[in-house]
């Protein structure tokens, strides 16, 4: 029951960390759960969640790399393949051999394998925080794909030289011989276990739709699972289980290429799940750093030999050379303007980008805190809660200096929105329409009407909802107004008759009054008008049933042609051109009432073709630079929701 409360606790922390963030946008994410979980401390001293280091591999790392490994853009990876492989590997080697020296110079107590394990924890940056990138600044894509493509690979090449650091401070012992053929080895292993194992799951999964099982919750289920599974047999084989997640993730994500109904809605659902997943377990890694830093203060600064403004240039020495690395690397490995008169200015630019951008986050906490309690003796590992600050130290200072600088490095790119604009979203929806309406005939006129309604509706819902009802009780009041205009008219035409009109009229007078609440429209002023005006002289002659059927027809084509004719009419910019097509779709449907019906399947061929246009429309304005990159996923994620919601109705 302890720690079912202390679980629930934290979880209640993050969830309440996305609302925070909602109020306080410029504070990143992680920071805010780090200060919950400082807070969280308090109520949790008497409390704690031990986990061994293995399962902290397995419970945080396996689903959070295989799920970077589905979603990771495979073609822009390939492409930006040897500025990635730079990064993300050699980089890496490099940091930890030069960074593991530094920080053993800087605490020579600490012993040389722990000292490379930290730097190994150091090394990878987090996908997490270069996915949100994106949202707060206008990164070009070449720079975004391989600061996406860096942060999955180099997951695995920082963790994997991590557990040799720590297998070295385990052991004592440490061979560069052996690590490195050994490295290959697992490595290679590991790539191909995870690649195998995911493949005889998506095998399997398409013999159960072969045999007319359709369980989503049960495929989802595995999906879930999978990520453990290939981790677990990985070390049980001994090979790498880090790389054995990341090739399966890859993999897996092969299973969606394939577009019909029944994987759409799998993808969606599968989205939403591993969007809660990771969510979940990347809050609860920062939340468990918050509650676990005042005891590890507390440890620290009761050791005598630590000051605490001793460690604060502890962490910034070990941050400045961790980034000085980075931009030492990036600035004589990688040129990005080759073909500029401001070659200098903005390859200088872009390597900042690229250097502040190497935030370090989840990973680099799982690592260390992953670190063992006990050394091979069976003696406690004494600088492990010094590890874990300054872990948690660089981790605060990256994040710090990635809010507030990165939009200095940037590039400045007029009319980019850090916020959704719901005004180039029915700007884009008003595009599709027009493309529809360029396609309407005689025989597809109604199908397609019904598509622009959908497109309508979506419009409504991004629209301001005040101005929208102002404007849609005005004109609701006009076409009452012109029903009634054009209903008398028929009167005094003598197309149909006064006994007919009337009841129509009384209607139309009382949802004018009702809705205006005008003296013109009471009950005395109706009949006066009517009675006086109109109806004098005229003789209420009997009405057969054909008759009153065939005037009825009259009636509403007449009044629908009347309004529709208006309608189209109206000045531009009087109403909003979705409310005025809404209601000449729906009179324009009722004046073809008793035609014949059009083929239902046609609205299928419509839908689709419409959902293709809006498609091409993002990718088009995504490669223009109208929009960001995280703004297309999202636009493209609504509209996979959309395709697998519809549900046409006859």
């Amino acid at each position: 029951m302890e720690i079912f409360e202390v679980i629930l606790l934290m979880l209640s922390a993050v969830f309440l960390s996305n609302i925070l963030n909602r109020f306080l946008p410029t504070i990143a994410i992680p920071l805010i759960q780090i200060v919950l979980g400082i807070a969280l401390a308090i109520p949790l001293t008497n409390h704690s969640l031990e986990l061994s280091p293995e399962l902290f591999l397995l419970l945080f790392i396996a689903p959070l790399l295989f799920n970077d490994g589905v979603n990771v853009d495979k073609k822009a990876i390939w492409r930006e393949r040897k500025s990635i492989l730079s990064l993300s590997i050699g980089l890496v080697f490099v940091t930890v051999g030069l960074l593991g020296g530094f920080i053993h110079l800087l605490l020579p107590t600490l012993p040389l394998a722990a000292a490379f394990a930290l730097a190994a924890a150091l090394a990878p940056t987090d996908a997490v925080a270069v996915g949100a990138l994106a949202e707060k600044v206008k990164v070009p894509h070449k720079i975004m794909h391989t600061l996406e493509g860096e942060s999955l690979i180099n997951d695995a090449s920082g963790l994997v030289s991590f557990q040799f650091a720590v297998a070295a401070l385990m052991t004592g012992t440490f061979s560069l011989f052996h690590a490195s053929t050994t490295f290959i080895i697992i490595s290679i292993g590991g790539i191909l276990l995870g690649a195998v194992l995911s493949f005889l799951k998506i095998a399997l999964m398409r013999r159960l739709r072969e045999l007319g099982i359709e369980n989503s919750t049960s495929f989802i289920l595995m999906e879930v699972l999978l990520p453990f599974l290939i981790f677990v047999i990985a070390e049980k084989v001994g090979v790498n289980g880090i790389l054995a997640v990341v090739s399966g993730g890859i993999v897996h994500s092969l299973s969606y290429k394939k577009l019909n109904v029944e994987i759409a809605q799998l993808n969606l659902l599968s989205k939403n799940t591993w969007s809660v997943i990771t969510f979940s377990l990347n809050g609860l890694v920062f939340v468990l750093l918050g509650t676990q830093i005042p005891s590890i203060l507390q440890t620290i600064l009761n050791d005598q030999h630590l000051e605490i403004i001793t460690l604060l240039g502890y962490i910034f020495a070990i941050t400045i050379a961790l980034l000085g690395l980075r931009f030492m690397w990036i600035l004589l490995f990688n040129n990005f303007q080759k073909n500029s008169e401001h070659v200098s200015k903005r390859k200088i630019k872009d390597t900042l980008l690229y250097t502040v951008s190497g935030v370090r986050g989840t990973i680099t906490l799982v690592s260390v805190l992953s670190l063992p309690l006990f050394l091979s003796d069976g003696t406690p590992f004494e600088g492990r809660d010094l590890l874990l600050f300054i872990a948690a130290g660089v981790i605060l200072t990256t994040l710090l200096l990635a809010n507030f600088t990165l939009h200095l490095f940037a590039p400045k790119v007029e009319g980019f929105s850090h916020q959704h604009d719901p005004k180039w979203e029915i700007g884009m929806l008003r595009e599709v329409k027009n493309e529809l309406r360029k396609h309407r005939t005689a025989e597809n006129k109604r199908t397609i009407g019904k598509v622009i309604k959908m497109y309508n509706d979506r419009i409504f819902s991004l629209s301001n909802l005040k101005e929208m009802n102002n404007g849609e009780r005005k004109l609701r009041q006009l076409i009452l107004e012109w029903q009634m205009e054009n209903t008398l008219e028929l009167v005094k035409q003598r197309r149909i008759r006064i006994q007919l009109a009337f009841p129509v009229l009384r209607r139309l007078n009382k949802r004018l009054y009702k809705l205006t609440k005008e003296k013109k429209y009471g009950f005395n002023s109706f009949y006066s008008r009517l009675l006086k005006r109109h109806f004098q002289g005229m003789r209420l002659t009997p009405l057969t049933s054909e008759q009153r059927k065939e005037q009825r027809m009259i009636l509403l084509q007449s009044n629908s042609h009347f309004i529709t004719e208006n309608l189209k009419a109206l000045e531009e910019g009087q109403y909003s051109p979705e409310l005025i097509e809404a209601f000449l779709l729906n009179y324009e449907r009722m004046g073809g009432y008793g035609l014949p019906r059009e083929a239902a399947h046609h609205l299928h061929e419509w839908i689709d073709f419409a959902l293709h246009t809006e498609r091409n429309y993002i990718q088009t304005a995504f490669e223009k630079g109208e929009i960001s990159r995280a703004e297309m996923r999202q636009y493209r994620e609504n509209l996979l929701a959309i395709e697998s919601s519809i549900q046409i109705q006859d």
